[in-house]
């Protein structure tokens, strides 16, 4: 089936089955966090293995320890320097975790970041907005720094760990400066002063506790009725990184998840694999979207099943993320 995989003109497809409007957000299905040059370097050396199948994040705010504000944000700008040189500039560059908007550290590294002799980041990441208004007004500041200096501005990504966010995750998804919602399970179950305990945090038990529950599929609604890319919280087990890719598969199959974060190199290969649709499903996708195109997109009868335009754009999005 490879050969008829590179016969199918996705782009094309795309504009037939969805309206410039309408057309959902891609990304890569793992989001590997790095802190630390060290950590970024191990991240380098998969991704030279693997290939570029995994997005990376310089984490300014967890990779920060106290009184280094500044250096780790004169190291982000570095490697994003290092990152292109290596990779070329039409290379997807890594993303940015920042400081939260309210905290004084916020401000400094935007103007840091965004900067024309620093390499655009592929995205920042807002963590801990207390509300709607908290994001709407980053975007406005981060807007501003980039008008001023001419520069395109970054997609924004939103990290919901607070329970203003998570009230308001709707609008929050809904603004068009997003592109990716992520769950923070680790302040989300602090948050609620140990009225969560603490196996909720790992699994099973991040799976089954009711109020984790309900956070993970509100985010993951929200991304899906406004077209964004929900990213799900991290595995803690480091030690067994086979336990992400399990629940890398759970988060996709049973919340909606299409992205996950990673926080140990071991971790990535797991979270990719059981993100990645499987041969099976992209050859049926390839099979259904042959005929389809045969039909000139109107309705099929394939192995004794009904196919339309409805079944047309899930087996598209299932291409689309294999060619992530």
């Amino acid at each position: 089936m490879n050969n008829k995989r590179q016969t199918l003109d996705l782009q094309h497809i795309a504009t037939v089955l969805y309206s410039e409007e309408d057309t959902p957000r891609s990304l890569p299905v793992c989001d590997h966090y790095a802190g630390k040059p060290r950590f970024f370097d191990k991240a380098l050396e998969v991704r030279d293995s693997i290939g570029a199948c995994f997005d990376i994040t310089l984490d300014l705010e967890d990779g920060a320890e106290h009184g280094q504000v500044d250096a780790l944000v004169q190291w982000a700008g570095a490697s994003l320097q290092l990152f292109q040189a290596r990779y070329g500039p039409e290379a997807r560059r890594p993303g940015v975790r920042v400081h939260p908007f309210r905290d004084k550290a916020f401000e400094p590294e935007i103007e840091a970041l965004l900067s024309p002799e620093v390499p655009s980041p592929a995205y920042l990441m807002i963590p801990k907005p207390e509300c709607a208004g908290d994001i709407k007004e980053a975007i406005n500041h981060i807007q501003g720094v980039c008008q001023t200096r001419g520069l395109d501005m970054p997609p924004i990504h939103a990290l919901i760990e607070t329970h203003g966010a998570l009230a308001e995750v709707q609008e929050i998804a809904s603004l068009v400066e997003v592109e990716s919602l992520s769950f923070g399970i680790m302040d989300f179950v602090s948050g609620h002063r140990s009225a969560i305990p603490k196996s909720a945090l790992n699994s099973p038990g991040q799976f089954e506790n009711p109020l984790v529950r309900r956070a993970k599929l509100e985010i993951s609604a929200a991304c899906h009725r406004f077209g964004k890319v929900p990213s799900h919280n991290v595995s803690r087990q480091i030690s067994q990184p086979e336990v992400a890719g399990e629940d890398a598969a759970r988060a996709k199959r049973d919340f909606g998840y299409t992205r996950m974060w990673s926080i140990h190199p071991a971790q990535i290969v797991h979270i990719v694999s059981a993100m990645l649709p499987s041969d099976s499903e992209v050859d049926e996708a390839v099979q259904v979207l042959t005929e389809a195109e045969k039909a000139n997109w109107g309705p099929i009868q394939l192995k004794s099943e009904l196919h339309d335009r409805a079944s047309y754009r899930y087996f598209f999005e299932v291409l689309k993320q294999r060619n992530r």
